[in-house]
């Protein structure tokens, strides 16, 4: 269990990190602005690519999570934590967002973390999944 619970963290950690960078980089370099400027100020091409960028991170986080945990609960306990993320960033969304972006880029964050770690781990020998 514990292996399982670092697994998740060390996921959620790396997704966090890689997220706030590449913001951070997309923003100052493609957009020539900074964090925290008006979002009704940036291109709907901001979102797309950001979102894209989110989902690939997704992917990386669910075979993370995966990786470290050897079990199946690890991306699903990822994927349930990514949505409550969802969940919390579509409530407390006071305008800092599209309604679309902040409901659409997390929950299908989720389900993509969930399966690809599915995946990475459904590449592994049957007798290597059994421990």
């Amino acid at each position: 269990m514990v292996r399982v619970t670092l697994a998740v963290a060390a996921a959620y950690l790396a997704m966090s990190v890689l997220v706030i960078a590449t913001q951070v980089a997309m923003l100052k370099y493609f957009f020539n602005t900074a964090p925290g400027v008006d979002v009704d100020l940036l291109p709907p091409a901001y979102f797309l690519a950001y979102g894209a960028v989110r989902l690939l991170y997704a992917i990386i986080g669910g075979c993370v999570s995966a990786a470290i945990g050897q079990k199946y609960e690890a991306p699903t306990i990822l994927g349930a934590l990514m949505l409550g993320t969802a969940i919390g960033s579509v409530l407390m969304n006071r305008g800092g967002e599209p309604m679309w972006y902040a409901a659409l880029v997390p929950l299908l964050g989720a389900v993509v973390a969930a399966l690809a770690g599915y995946r990475w781990l459904g590449r592994r020998p049957a007798a290597e999944r059994a421990r």
